[in-house]
């Protein structure tokens, strides 16, 4: 975090005139110098800490969801500071994208409705949405899934887009959730892995506790008590409108996660408007992954996995 104060200070200097004329003038010169120096010097930005686990204190958002792609001016006559977001590292290229399976026309909406008529039933609440969108493991793996918003819980579904099959799901609850978090996915300020540039939503129900090390050490466990996503790749590729494109946008899921969450009477959870932090200080297995995008179905050559 000093290194986000540091990056946000700006200190200029004044200038100070000497003249060897007068002594008086050359000593009011001084003044003015040190004066102006003061004057411009900017306050620091105040940056909120990351959130690891719900036991942070963050300023709370319950107000409506801003989009990072968007900014408005309340006020044109009065000078404000603008918030400024991370700008967008483009996942893949376009000619990479179209070797994913997901990427040819009606995938993906066949196999999400595939996946609401199997796997929702009236118990689960109103069904309020579905994504495909890429979840980022512990271990800073990325995997794409569907995700299937009720006003009663999240589900997650792993599901095989060549054999068009599910594979595997799981739910979680709204009121088992204790924090969400959304804003920009960054690392520890040690780690060597390069920034990604991109925005996620974390979704928490660890009450604050740190994880256990079987947990935090086994890259097989299933008890890990958050979730993160952002954006799947197709989102910045695909051709069309905006409600096209929302299927893979995260920031549209975030938005309307949230506001499940607000019209639950009995919920309490949080939500912190902050950085995500993804604990990868080497990251030399994930970079790989995620470089040849292991996570994805996709065309390999003379195969298909």
């Amino acid at each position: 975090m000093s290194d986000l104060m540091e990056d946000g200070m700006e200190f200029r200097g004044g200038t100070l005139q000497l003249s060897t004329e007068n002594n008086v003038e050359n000593s009011e010169s001084r003044v003015r110098g040190a004066t102006q120096s003061h004057n411009k010097i900017k306050t620091p930005i105040s940056v909120n800490p990351s959130v690891l686990s719900g036991a942070d204190s963050l300023s709370s958002s319950a107000s409506s969801f801003a989009d990072a792609r968007q900014s408005t001016s309340n006020n044109d006559n009065a000078e404000q500071p603008q918030t400024v977001y991370p700008r967008y590292d483009v996942p893949f290229d376009k000619e990479n994208i179209k070797d994913f399976f997901t990427f040819r026309k009606g995938v993906v909406e066949n196999a999400i409705q595939e996946c609401i008529t199997a796997l929702l039933f009236p118990e689960d609440g109103e069904y309020l949405g579905s994504w495909l969108l890429t979840e980022i493991t512990l271990w800073d793996n990325e995997k794409e899934r569907i995700v299937l918003l009720t006003s009663r819980l999240v589900m997650i579904i792993k599901y095989d887009f060549i054999a068009m099959k599910q594979m595997d799901f799981r739910k979680t609850y709204l009121d088992d959730l204790d924090t969400v978090v959304i804003g920009e996915l960054v690392y520890p300020p040690s780690s060597l892995v390069p920034e990604r540039n991109l925005r996620g939503v974390r979704m928490m129900w660890n009450k604050g506790e740190p994880l256990p090390l079987k947990t935090l050490w086994n890259p097989f466990s299933q008890e890990v008590p958050f979730i993160t996503f952002a954006s799947h790749p197709i989102y910045w590729h695909r051709d069309g409108n905006a409600e096209e494109r929302s299927t893979f946008d995260m920031e549209t899921f975030a938005q309307k996660l949230q506001r499940a969450i607000e019209n639950i009477p009995s919920s309490a959870c949080c939500i912190h408007h902050s950085p995500i932090v993804i604990q990868s200080y080497l990251g030399i297995a994930s970079l790989l992954h995620n470089k040849t995008s292991m996570g994805f179905f996709k065309v390999r050559g003379k195969f298909s996995f």
